[in-house]
C-alpha cells in the first residue's frame, strides 16, 4: 500500500482516502470520548462546591481541545503541514491542566462529596485528554497527505512512558 500510495499514478487519491479512513476512525474514538464525558459531567450534583476550581481546569481543557479539532480540520482541509505541526503545543497544555485536575484529586480527603466531585472531575480530564491526543493524530495525517511520507508529529494517542 505505502509504495502504491507514493508512486503510482493516483497515489494522492490514494493517499486521500487513506487519510480520511484514518481520520474517520479518531472521530469515532472522539465521539466515544465525549459520550464517557457527558455521563460524567450528567452524575455531578448541580450543588457540589468546587473549592480547588478543578472545574475551571476542565472548562480551559474543553476549550483547547476545540481548538486542537478545529485547527486539525483546518490543517486538513488545506493541506497545511506547518498548521498541523503547531497542534501538538496546545497538546501540551490539554497534558499539563490534566495532571492539575489528577493532583487536585489527590489532596481530598474531607466529605464524600467533594471526593466524588473530585473523582468525576478526574474522570472527565481523562476523558478530554483523548480528544486533543487524537487531533494531533489527525494532524498526522496531514503529513502524510502531502508528501507521501508517515512523518508523525508525534505519537499522541499512543501508550506513553512515565519518567
Amino acid at each position: 500500500m505505502t509504495i502504491t500510495a507514493c508512486q503510482a499514478p493516483v497515489a494522492s487519491d490514494l493517499r486521500r482516502v487513506l487519510s480520511l479512513i484514518q481520520v474517520a476512525q479518531h472521530l469515532g474514538l472522539i465521539a466515544n470520548q465525549f459520550d464517557l464525558i457527558s455521563q460524567q459531567l450528567r452524575e455531578i450534583d448541580a450543588g457540589a462546591l468546587d473549592c480547588q476550581g478543578t472545574g475551571e481546569r476542565l472548562s480551559e481543557m474543553a476549550m483547547l481541545a476545540a481548538t486542537q479539532l478545529e485547527h486539525a480540520a483546518g490543517a486538513f482541509a488545506a493541506r497545511d503541514v506547518g498548521a498541523a505541526q503547531g497542534i501538538e503545543r496546545d497538546d501540551d497544555a490539554i497534558d499539563k491542566l490534566n495532571r492539575v485536575v489528577f493532583e487536585a484529586a489527590l489532596v481530598l480527603a474531607t466529605g464524600r462529596g467533594a471526593r466524588e466531585l473530585g473523582l468525576r472531575h478526574v474522570l472527565v480530564a481523562r476523558g478530554l485528554e483523548p480528544v486533543g491526543d487524537n487531533a494531533v493524530d489527525i494532524a498526522n495525517q496531514v503529513s502524510f497527505l502531502v508528501t507521501a511520507r508517515h512523518q508523525q508529529i508525534s505519537v499522541a494517542s499512543g501508550p506513553q512512558r512515565r519518567g
